[in-house]
């Protein structure tokens, strides 16, 4: 985990707005987390498998490498970035990042990627 900052001295980490004591603000966490299908590759040359494996991690170091596998970012937020946070990210659900080459057509609309608590009616 991630160090979190000194709280005596909040600001809002996109902004830079002060955060005072007893006014409101957002613990933002996020975590990405590399994932895999379940697939089993070709076998039938297991020494070509390991040494392409090894091939793609040569020259990188530690930090490289597990920076692939894991990142969390830890965010304190003021009301307003966090109302633009929110809009991003569900902005990227319903029709991808839109600023790179690599993402081709909109990812189909999944719910429950967002976890929102009911208003009361």
């Amino acid at each position: 985990m991630t160090d979190i900052p000194n709280i005596s001295k909040r600001h809002c980490d996109s902004c830079g707005v002060p955060l005072p004591d007893g006014e409101l603000f957002y613990h933002c966490r996020t975590e990405i987390i590399a994932g895999k299908d379940e697939t089993i590759p070709d076998l039938k040359h297991p020494d070509k498998l390991i040494a392409q494996a090894m091939s793609e991690i040569s020259g990188k170091d530690e930090v490289e490498l597990l920076a692939e596998i894991y990142q969390e970012t830890i965010l304190q937020l003021c009301p307003t970035c966090r109302l633009t946070f929110v809009k991003l990210l569900q902005s990227m659900l319903s029709r991808g990042c839109g600023s790179c080459a690599k993402c081709g057509p909109p990812p189909t609309k999944k719910a429950g990627k967002l976890l929102q608590f009911p208003s009361k009616k």
